[in-house]
């Protein structure tokens, strides 16, 4: 077995990417001009990567499962089965859609009743194409905009009465529940928005689109630019309010943003380094073409208000990482900026892991072995690898599983 392997990995070309974020860090055209969204790297079954072995191209999720214990190592292969994270470069032209992913025992009932409804997994209208839940981490590498975690109750309350809608769009109620701050107030009133007749989007969009343009407003402009932006790209659909009741932020390259299971959001625009555990649940609830279920959706949410958490790197470590904490047991984030008088280490046991080159050009060696990888080129190491080295100019990423 080699201490490491070059990655052939997939572009999934989703309406919301950009379309030349990926193509020129890639280094490859795009004469047809698509919207390419995101890069995979791993070993999920919708879309794993492939290496190179004795010659011949394999699935990464058929090496691996060939000899789990060396290539993931028996604590992993234990606990996960395979492969316990999914690593990706995002791209976003558009929003990406108002969404949530399950936890872990809800995922697992809901792909087994899918499964057992006939529901075939690659459906447009599957809601869980697997049965494993899906926190993730999104680093920035441009300035990345996003919207996660409900806004205080009573912050939700005063964006709609800036709106001045009839109290039959809004039933007072809703509102009044709403105002006495708990979940399944929240609940509610996030249903009844999401599921409200056209003709009661329509009037309520518009007066939204229209308020942003007043000067005292007090909603933030960020708000009021990102209502604007999502009527045009969404024009009658109700997840245009959603920065009323999300927050929203902005990312400056090289923070990060924690999602975990059942926290409703949604990425806005910018291109990224997401890490997450090794799944493709979504749950859907507006701001997209595909399949919408808002009773399944609001049925896992978590409905506490909260103030998301910009994760910022702290101080290398002493092989040369900088490092994202986050709660998540499948996946571990680590950062390293690399010079001509300098190298990274990443020692044996470390595996398995995907390194991916941010800036620049590297090479790795474990002193016997030597790969060169150019910017937006990966490679997988296993867990029984030697001491690696990491040298050159540039910046890479490593993902890993959190030990």
């Amino acid at each position: 077995m080699d201490s490491f392997y070059r990655l052939e990995n997939t572009i999934r070309e989703y309406a919301w990417g950009h379309k030349s974020h990926l193509p020129e860090f890639l280094g490859m055209e795009n004469p047809g001009k698509k919207p390419m969204a995101e890069l995979w790297m791993g070993a999920h079954p919708s879309a794993p990567s492939a290496i190179r072995v004795d010659g011949r191209t394999v699935g990464l999720d058929d090496w691996l499962d060939s000899d789990p214990v060396n290539t993931l190592g028996a604590d992993v292969y234990r606990d996960f089965g395979g492969l316990p994270f999914l690593f990706k470069l995002l791209a976003a032209g558009s929003s990406l859609s108002i969404q949530a992913h399950p936890d872990k025992k809800t995922a697992e009932e809901g792909f087994q009743r899918e499964d057992e409804s006939g529901i075939p997994r690659d459906a447009g209208n599957r809601n869980y194409r697997d049965d494993n839940h899906k926190p993730e981490i999104i680093m920035a590498l441009t300035t990345f905009t996003a919207m996660i975690g409900f806004r205080h109750p009573q912050d939700i309350l005063g964006n709609f009465k800036e709106l001045g809608i009839p109290e039959k769009e809004l039933p007072k109620k809703m509102m009044e529940n709403l105002s006495r701050g708990t979940p399944r107030a929240m609940k509610e009133f996030l249903s009844r928005l999401l599921t409200s007749e056209e003709d009661v989007t329509s009037r309520i969009l518009d007066a939204a689109v229209r308020r942003t343009e007043d000067a005292d407003i007090p909603w933030g402009p960020l708000q009021c630019k990102w209502v604007r932006r999502l009527s045009n790209q969404f024009p009658g659909d109700v997840g245009v309010l959603a920065p009323l009741f999300l927050n929203v932020l902005e990312l400056k390259p090289g923070e990060a943003l924690y999602q975990p299971a059942r926290a409703l959001h949604a990425y806005l625009e910018g291109f990224g380094v997401e890490l997450m555990a090794n799944s493709d649940n979504v749950l859907r609830g507006g701001l997209t073409p595909k399949n919408i279920d808002v009773p399944e959706l609001v049925r896992v949410l978590d409905f506490e208000p909260t103030v998301p958490g910009i994760i910022t790197p702290g101080d290398a470590d002493e092989n040369g990482w900088v490092r994202y904490d986050t709660p998540a047991r499948e996946f571990a984030l680590a950062v390293s900026n690399l010079s001509e008088k300098s190298s990274t280490r990443i020692p044996s046991g470390t595996g398995p892991s995907v390194i991916l080159v941010l800036e620049g050009k590297i090479v790795l060696d474990d002193e016997t072995n030597r790969l060169e990888l150019n910017r937006g080129e990966s490679a997988f190491i296993p867990w029984k690898t030697p001491d690696l080295f990491v040298r050159g100019v540039g910046r890479v990423s490593l993902a890993s599983v959190k030990r």
